[in-house]
């Protein structure tokens, strides 16, 4: 007769238990690594978009800052005279933002807050609002960017519409005079959630030396 087979014993079974509890935590250390990483990868790629938005809008309106046809404007070409220190100071950088006087592109939603009219030979108005005329039409607004607790505003005319969010600190600083002119924008944002902060900064050449 053949010997019985001998099953598994008591140590045997508890030692494929212990080393299987082993491998499934192992597992799921792992799975929660992966996942933990592929939520700051998501987050840190969402900070950057948002930052390169928003750095690249306020880049988009400095350059636009103080193009405001061909002749120089004085107080009498206006509409409201007192509009004239608006045009005189189109870019202003404070602690909290920036506020701007722009000539606006095609396609861009909304009325102005003025249109220049002009032949740009002699003749040069500045009306409120949307105006159509003979000779060429600049539309013209005005653009803040303000931090408001942890949300970066956007402002034009009455609508007034977030950003992005998450931002720790915004710097806006004037450098240099005439032709040499620029603005240095720092921007910090934070995620509290996970801890990420990134930093970043972008330098713009003014094209129109008119920062008061």
């Amino acid at each position: 007769m053949k010997p019985g087979q001998r099953g598994f014993g008591l140590l045997e079974m508890l030692l494929a238990l212990t080393i299987g509890l082993a491998l499934l935590t192992t597992a799921s250390r792992v799975f929660v690594s992966a996942h933990e990483s592929w939520r700051l990868q998501g987050m840190a790629t969402r900070l950057q978009d948002d930052a390169r938005l928003a750095l690249l809008r306020m880049a988009q309106d400095i350059r636009m800052a103080g193009m405001f046809g061909c002749l120089r404007l004085e107080p009498k070409d206006f509409q409201d005279p007192a509009d004239h220190a608006a045009f005189a100071q189109p870019l202003f950088a404070n602690h909290d933002g920036l506020a701007l006087v722009v000539a606006r592109l095609p396609g861009m939603p909304g009325d102005p807050d003025w249109t220049l009219l002009t032949d740009c030979l002699s003749d040069v108005q500045v009306r409120n609002g949307r105006v159509q005329g003979q000779h060429l039409a600049v539309a013209i607004s005005r653009h803040r960017y303000q931090l408001v607790g942890t949300v970066l505003m956007f402002r034009q005319g009455a609508s007034n519409q977030p950003l992005i969010d998450h931002v720790r600190d915004l710097r806006v600083t004037v450098v240099g005079e005439g032709s040499e002119q620029r603005v240095d924008i720092q921007l910090t944002l934070f995620e509290p959630t996970l801890g990420i902060e990134q930093r970043h900064a972008l330098s713009v050449a003014v094209r129109n030396p008119v920062l008061g």
